[in-house]
């Protein structure tokens, strides 16, 4: 009875997602399905607001809007797949190799028994027939004992190879699950560590640490106007200037949409602020180009949050700050870069509860 009401519920989420998909207009692919399936269950609370949100500002969702959902929120569960398959890969290339190593050991046992007994009968009076004779078993066992070490050496070789196949496969598919493929920047998972990472550093050194919230500015117009493909070539152009623009300790990703993040650590406020507004400088001398038409589309501006990061500051407080000083740079004009401080009282208090 269990099993039927819940073949019956998962046909109708099914049923959703798939009229949900073909409202919107978005190909039923499986990584699409996926996403509005988990909306529709309500497995996913996050997914669901951020879907909530995306179609309450565009009406609807696109294609863009699925693959950067199903990145952050459904992705990871690919990957434990794909690993739960590579683990079991590394368990028979390792017991294969276990049996080898086994087998070869007994082998050697068996030899040292062999060497044992021929010492042993060369302790008696031998006759020399009966001494060449040891000697000619001891030969043939040593050339067998050799072959069969090569054949190990072979094997050992092989296995070697497997497993550095496996590494390099598993070195891959965390790449991927880091990378946002449009952009070619880091996704929203890669910021989370990162961030984790780097505010741990500063911790520990007592290094200054800031960031710098970027949203483009009337992206979603210009999406509108020039449609989804310029609006994809935007945010390339976007990513690419500001990669050229920042050094190789500093940390870029996209957060989601039209926003990216960026961390700089060894960093103050005001430095970052500068590093900002050479940012939006930067970009603004660029011209957008339709391609095949070579047709100017005007420039892109953004507008800039910046934050610095309280040592043991909660990492959401943080990023609030930045997302903050962001929206007050668009709300006061757009095309600037804002900070948003964290009060005397607040580093204080924080300050206390960490000692």
């Amino acid at each position: 009875m269990t099993t039927t009401m819940q073949k019956s519920q998962s046909e109708i989420w099914a049923r959703e997602a798939m009229e949900r998909l073909e409202r919107d207009g978005v190909v039923p692919i499986p990584d699409n399905f996926a996403v509005y399936y988990a909306y529709a269950s309500g497995a996913n609370t996050s997914l669901k607001m951020a879907m909530d949100a995306i179609t309450e500002q565009y009406g609807k969702l696109n294609q863009q809007h699925c693959s950067e959902l199903y990145q952050a929120f459904l992705s990871l569960e690919a990957e434990h797949r794909v690993l739960n398959t590579t683990t079991s890969s590394i368990e028979t290339e390792l017991n294969r190799v276990m049996g080898v190593i086994s087998r070869n050991a007994s082998t050697s046992a068996e030899y040292g028994e062999k060497l044992d007994y021929f010492s042993g009968s060369l302790q008696a009076s031998l006759s020399y027939e009966q001494v060449r004779a040891a000697v000619e078993r001891v030969t043939n066992e040593t050339r067998v004992m050799a072959e069969q070490n090569i054949r190990l050496q072979e094997q050992l070789a092989e296995s070697t190879q497997q497993l550095t196949e496996v590494r390099y496969n598993l070195d891959q598919v965390r790449k991927e699950s880091l990378i946002d493929p449009l952009t070619e920047v880091g996704n929203r998972k890669f910021f989370s560590y990162e961030l984790g990472r780097v505010a741990a550093e500063a911790i520990e050194s007592g290094n200054r640490l800031s960031m710098l919230m970027v949203d483009i500015d009337h992206f979603k117009k210009f999406n509108d106007i020039h449609g989804h493909l310029i609006g994809d070539q935007v945010l390339r152009l976007v990513a690419h200037t500001l990669i050229e623009n920042l050094k190789g300790r500093d940390i870029i990703a996209r957060y989601g949409g039209e926003e990216f993040v960026i961390l700089l650590p060894n960093t103050g406020v005001k430095d970052a602020e500068r590093v900002g507004d050479q940012l939006r400088s930067n970009l603004a001398t660029k011209q957008l180009r339709r391609k095949n038409t070579n047709e100017t589309l005007g420039v892109i501006t953004i507008s800039i949050g910046c934050a610095e990061y309280c040592p043991h500051e909660d990492t959401d407080a943080f990023i609030a700050r930045a997302d903050e000083a962001m929206y007050e740079a668009k709300n006061s004009g757009r095309n600037r870069v804002m900070s948003k401080l964290l009060p005397p009282e607040e580093v204080a208090v924080i300050t206390a509860k960490a000692v």
